[in-house]
């Protein structure tokens, strides 16, 4: 009876290890199997099977990487990996990723060109409110350097370039040349236009600007609490009456940090104003007041 017992014993231990091992090594492992990465150097002589029978060298009979799916490490396994060459991959991986992003330029930053628009001798009647349309459909906003003799007969036109957000500056009373003027009369253009300015909006101007862009020391030392302000682009449209010689003048001398010099007393220069606007936008020009430039 113990003869028999010890028999079925070793036959039971023989169907369990034999049933272990056709466990082990099921034939379900692929190189595309999830729990590996895809990058690793898989030894693949047969690329329909995608998977080998045999380790290549002795490392790997020592640290075979048995991939099931079920999941399962063990020895005699259908497939086999260098562990190095899982390491080594991933590291290629690393140095590859970051040569991408050394290679990769760096972000530009958007650079927006900044010009303003000015307008000198008005408010005008019809001219002025024209322009003020003109520049509120294409939300430009700009600077209008007022006439006090004129701010005193339209003060709701300055009114309405100050509630439309357009900056109001100083062009003296009558539009005298300074230069010409002693140290008193050159004060009194001045502080009488603002004054007129001042009434009409609320506001006191923070900058002139110098009939004819006559200015020297004598003007700067006798005018000092108000800063003066020229241009370096001029349309010339008091000069002409073609708005086609207003745009091409303004096309000719256009750059960044550029105050354009016009004048809302013509007609001309109104009606030349929709086309400088666009063809400014179009050249990827920012609108900004004299102040914000300055």
């Amino acid at each position: 009876m113990g003869k028999k017992i010890s028999v079925l014993s070793i036959l039971c231990g023989i169907l369990i290890v034999f049933g272990f091992r056709l466990w082990i090594d099921t034939p379900s492992t692929y190189a595309s199997n999830k729990a590996v990465s895809m990058n690793a150097a898989y030894y693949e002589p047969s690329a329909s099977k995608g998977y080998i029978n045999e380790p290549t060298d002795s490392l790997n009979k020592m640290l075979p990487f048995y991939m099931n799916d079920g999941g399962a490490p063990g020895r005699n396994c259908t497939t086999y990996i260098k562990v190095e060459n899982i390491l080594d991959n991933k590291q290629a991986d690393v140095v590859q990723e970051n040569e991408q992003q050394q290679q990769q330029p760096p972000e530009q930053q958007s650079v927006h060109k900044k010009i303003a628009l000015t307008f000198d001798d008005g408010p005008h009647k019809n001219v002025t409110d024209q322009i003020l349309m003109t520049l509120q459909k294409y939300e430009v906003k700009a600077t209008f350097f007022v006439l006090g003799q004129n701010v005193v007969k339209y003060p709701d036109v300055v009114k309405k370039a100050d509630a439309f957000g357009h900056e109001i500056a100083n062009h003296t009373w009558s539009h005298k040349n300074l230069t010409k003027l002693n140290a008193q009369q050159m004060r009194a253009e001045i502080e009488r236009a603002s004054e007129a300015i001042c009434d009409a909006t609320g506001k006191t101007p923070t900058m002139y600007r110098p009939p004819f862009g006559a200015i020297d020391e004598k003007v700067r030392e006798s005018i000092d609490d108000i800063k003066p302000v020229l241009w370096n682009i001029d349309t010339l449209d008091w000069q002409h009456k073609t708005p086609k010689k207003t745009l091409a003048n303004l096309k000719s001398q256009a750059k960044d940090n550029g105050i354009i010099l016009m004048h809302d007393i013509h007609q001309q220069s109104a009606d030349a104003l929709e086309e400088v606007i666009l063809y400014l936008k179009e050249e990827g020009y920012e609108f900004v007041t004299t102040s914000q430039l300055l």
